[in-house]
């Protein structure tokens, strides 16, 4: 996909972060600026549990019983309490996140991670849970491809319509 135009983009008001009940599927929803919701499932665990932490929401570390070996978004978020300096200096250097595109043939989102140096973008490839752990973790902005919410909404409107 070509990078995406500012007013191709919706921005991410608020995230959400869980086990979806029943199946506890690990699951983001994230809000739109357009009050409509995006929503990427299987997602990997830890990141729901950084989610929810960040949110001050601990909840799900005493109920699931986890093996709570810690990952590196733990990591950056016990450096970060420590340190402001740390926490500024990565904040300064991450311009924004932009979920921008899909992969159909294994069903997986594609997010772009926008890091400024001196003025010059480079833009890397990550997971998109990863990256909005990583705009969470440093309150950088989030968007979404308009395209995306517009197909992902038209995929459940099938499904809901039983077809």
């Amino acid at each position: 996909m070509q990078p995406a135009k500012d007013e191709e983009l919706l921005r991410v008001k608020k995230v959400d972060a869980f086990f979806y009940p029943l199946r506890g599927i690990p699951t983001m929803v994230l809000y739109l600026e357009d009050d409509r919701e995006f929503k990427m499932f299987h997602i990997p665990q830890e990141i729901v549990l950084i989610v929810n932490k960040l949110q001050g929401k601990e909840e799900y570390e005493q109920v699931l019983g986890f093996d709570r070996r810690e990952s590196i978004y733990d990591v950056l978020y016990d450096v970060m309490s420590f340190s402001t300096n740390i926490k500024d200096s990565i904040k300064n250097v991450i311009n924004r996140i932009i979920i921008d595109d899909v992969i159909r043939e294994y069903g997986v989102y594609v997010a772009t991670v926008e890091f400024k140096f001196d003025g010059i973008i480079i833009e890397k490839k990550l997971i998109p849970s990863h990256a909005v752990a990583l705009a969470l973790l440093f309150d950088r902005p989030i968007f979404i491809r308009r395209k995306l919410v517009d197909e992902q909404e038209k995929e459940e409107n099938k499904e809901g319509e039983g077809t």
